[in-house]
């Protein structure tokens, strides 16, 4: 059936009334070209990272820390103070002035050899404080090994069990990284939205799509881009602008996935990014997986879950020193310690250390126009 041009049937008596009977080759041809066009193109949907950080940023539980939450600042050095050896009178006189008063004190209290070293590039000169880690059994992620244990959680979206994140528990009992569930943390927000307009955006393009709501066949592509995001009125990302890939083969990452009920799942995959030194300078997933709930607006917010080196996450922390733990509530080494006593993938076999944790970060994006590098450009800048 031919239809006029708003859609409604009746649009071969209109053409025989204003042009004549058509004649059955005319009426073949138009037959042949309509049965040969499909009923739905597919379409392709682009989106800039606007937010990523550890997921421990969203509380899932009620008690996910059943010994409380670790000290604040003035509580984490006065331990480091006595455990250095100072008297009861010494640490009230440089808690005078906390946190002035305290730097010169806790930023060499390693001991290497008898001598005095930083304790953020030689952390296991101190002791392991033994920090608060999570004991809930509920998390973001995905069930990477596919076994299901008792350390696992289990994932309040989906509802998969077995899921891997580890790091959530290193994480979770710093008060610093937590959050209500909608809000974003007080200091990853600083660190992101400090790093973010000085590296290139993060883009995600999902192609293929021929229902956006349910179809088991699409394609992503997870890229970074030559230039950074642009920031609004309100410092949040400004949605619909446009960006090239910087062509880079290894941040160049494609995955098949599906969509059901407007979630989108890709298969698992390695996934690599390159961001910036002050906070998460290489993104190296193994065996990474991304869900991503697809709003109406065209926004999209999700997960991203997979093994990853834990050095490359301490090391940011530690550059940050005795400023970190003054001013954030943070013991550093107790950090490296939690990272390297919860890792559990890729296991060296001379130290028998697992050099992998399992992680999830939560992203959202909003809508932007991709386009491909341009091969010349790219290789006049090699």
């Amino acid at each position: 059936m031919l239809v006029d041009s708003f859609g409604a049937p009746g649009g071969v008596k209109q053409c025989r009334d204003s042009l004549g009977i058509l004649t059955g080759a005319a009426a073949f041809s138009i037959a042949a070209i309509m049965s040969s066009a499909p009923a739905y193109a597919s379409e392709t949907h682009g989106f800039v990272i606007s937010w990523f950080f550890p997921s421990v940023a969203a509380q899932v539980a009620e008690k996910d820390c059943l010994e409380g939450l670790n000290p604040d600042a003035a509580g984490n050095i006065q331990r480091m103070l006595d455990e250095a050896g100072k008297t009861p009178d010494e640490i009230e006189q440089i808690m005078s002035d906390f946190p002035h008063s305290v730097y010169a004190h806790i930023a060499m209290r390693g001991r290497l050899n008898g001598k005095p070293v930083s304790p953020y590039t030689n952390p296991t000169s101190v002791p392991d404080p033994k920090i608060k880690t999570v004991t809930s059994n509920v998390g973001y992620g995905f069930n990477l090994d596919g076994i299901v244990s008792d350390d696992d959680f289990v994932d309040p979206i989906s509802g998969e069990k077995g899921v891997d994140n580890q790091l959530f528990r290193a994480y979770g009992c710093t008060a610093i990284m937590r959050a209500e569930p909608g809000t974003r943390s007080t200091w990853p927000s600083i660190q992101w939205n400090t790093v973010q307009p000085q590296m290139g955006a993060w883009l995600i393009e999902v192609s293929g799509v021929d229902n956006a709501r349910n179809d088991d066949d699409v394609l992503v592509r997870v890229t970074q881009a030559t230039r950074p995001v642009v920031l609004d009125a309100i410092s949040e990302v400004q949605a619909d602008m446009t960006f090239e890939e910087d062509g880079n083969p290894d941040t160049t990452n494609e995955v098949k996935a599906s969509i059901k009920d407007g979630i989108l799942l890709t298969e698992a995959f390695d996934l690599s990014l390159n961001g910036h030194r002050w906070a998460w300078p290489e993104m190296r997933f193994k065996d990474a997986r991304i869900r991503l709930k697809l709003e109406e607006n065209g926004n999209a917010n999700g997960i991203i879950g997979g093994f990853h080196k834990w050095a490359p996450l301490y090391v940011p922390q530690a550059e940050g020193g005795a400023g970190y733990e003054a001013m954030l509530s943070m013991d550093l080494p107790g950090m490296y310690y939690a990272f390297r006593n919860l890792a559990d993938a890729d296991r060296d076999t001379e130290t028998g250390l697992n050099l992998s944790i399992s992680s999830t970060f939560s992203i959202e994006a909003v809508p932007a126009f991709i386009q491909r590098s341009n091969p010349q450009t790219a290789q006049s800048e090699q």
